[in-house]
């Protein structure tokens, strides 16, 4: 779920009347960080805290909105925030975010240039990615000889009919429709989303359900190949030989948890401190390994070892990576309520069908 952006632009204009708390010296004492629940543990800042001799203040989101609600209502107000890529966009379009230094940030240098970039900072200038993902297919074992490799087995062929389950979340289904129509997923023209809505259309009889609970549709026997993302195979999924995961061939979404600076930050110098530390081989290495997340840091993913490294979840093929995208946050209102009534139109669609 994502913040609106009336509402979004309604809270910043707020911001000019919410204190600030730097130190009287300039130099806080704590280092204010909103990370996600799954980001960073208490070992990590207790680390940070010994070393830097300066303490943190960690908070936690669980949600695109409650990030937002956060980062712009925090007191005192964060100094260092790991965002959801989505909100990257609404942070720079509303100059809420500080640039980087890279001169402060020699660890920056690890992270691998092979993960796409945000549309909406291709240069990274703003934010640096730390988590990654991508959404996938997950699939039965037993169901397959070889292991399926294009989003088509989903979203055209009727091999599998009644034993797929796609995503509810109507922009990543409609976006890898299009994608596996040949058009990239930040292009929002009506021709093209009527375009993923026909196909969407075309294989609904052969879907089992939409669901935002993939992993299990897959292991209550419900389905046997389904859409869903990678870190919730490999957190749920990566013990067990009876299922496997792929990255299509066309390509996929990629989505990131971004570090990055709020231009209100009281001591950036103390911020760009905490990114770089985060950014250290062992710490990245720890926390993937805690969280179950692919690392977008190239010397941590070497100490995880091959079997992380080479794990379909984790590690895409690289030409599929190079066909993959980062999503742009859809400001546009009209191009909002286009994604709005394809998805109706499919739901009403299934409610038919399922009558």
């Amino acid at each position: 779920m994502r913040q609106s952006r009336r509402s979004f632009l309604a809270a910043v204009a707020l911001l000019p009347l919410l204190p600030l708390y730097a130190k009287a010296n300039g130099h806080p004492k704590t280092v204010n960080f909103l990370g996600c629940k799954s980001g960073v543990d208490a070992e990590t800042l207790r680390k940070f805290r010994h070393r830097a001799e300066l303490d943190v203040r960690a908070d936690s989101y669980s949600d695109d909105v409650q990030f937002i609600a956060k980062f712009l209502g925090g007191e005192p107000r964060y100094d260092v925030a790991m965002a959801p890529d989505d909100s990257i966009s609404h942070l720079l379009q509303t100059e809420l975010l500080g640039p980087l230094d890279r001169s402060l940030l020699p660890n920056a240098g690890l992270l691998d240039p092979a993960i796409p970039v945000s549309p909406d900072d291709p240069e990274r200038n703003y934010s640096l990615p730390y988590f990654w993902g991508t959404l996938g297919i997950g699939y039965r074992k037993a169901a397959f000889r070889e292991p399926p490799e294009s989003w088509g087995v989903l979203l055209e062929s009727g091999k599998h009919a009644n034993r797929i389950a796609l995503l509810s979340d109507r922009m990543s289904t409609l976006q890898i429709a299009q994608k596996y129509l040949g058009h990239s997923i930040n292009t929002h023209t009506a021709e093209i989303i009527d375009e993923a809505t026909q196909l969407l259309m075309k294989q609904k009889p052969r879907i089992k359900r939409f669901t935002s609970k993939p992993v299990r549709a897959l292991l209550s026997g419900e389905a046997d190949l389904v859409m869903l993302w990678s870190d919730d195979f490999y957190e749920q999924l990566r013990k067990s030989d009876d299922f496997g995961f792929t990255t299509p061939v066309e390509g996929t979404i990629v989505r990131q948890k971004m570090l990055c600076i709020p231009k209100h930050a009281a001591d950036p110098v103390a911020a760009h401190r905490f990114i770089n530390f985060l950014l250290d081989k062992n710490i990245s290495a720890a926390l993937a390994r805690k969280f179950h997340h692919a690392t977008a840091n190239r010397a941590a993913a070497e100490l995880l070892g091959e079997s992380y490294r080479n794990h379909p979840a984790l590690s895409p093929p690289s030409t599929v990576l190079k066909r993959s995208e980062c999503r742009h946050f859809i400001h546009d209102a009209g191009q909002n309520r286009l994604y709005l009534a394809a998805w109706k139109k499919i739901m009403e669609q299934q409610q038919a069908v399922e009558k």
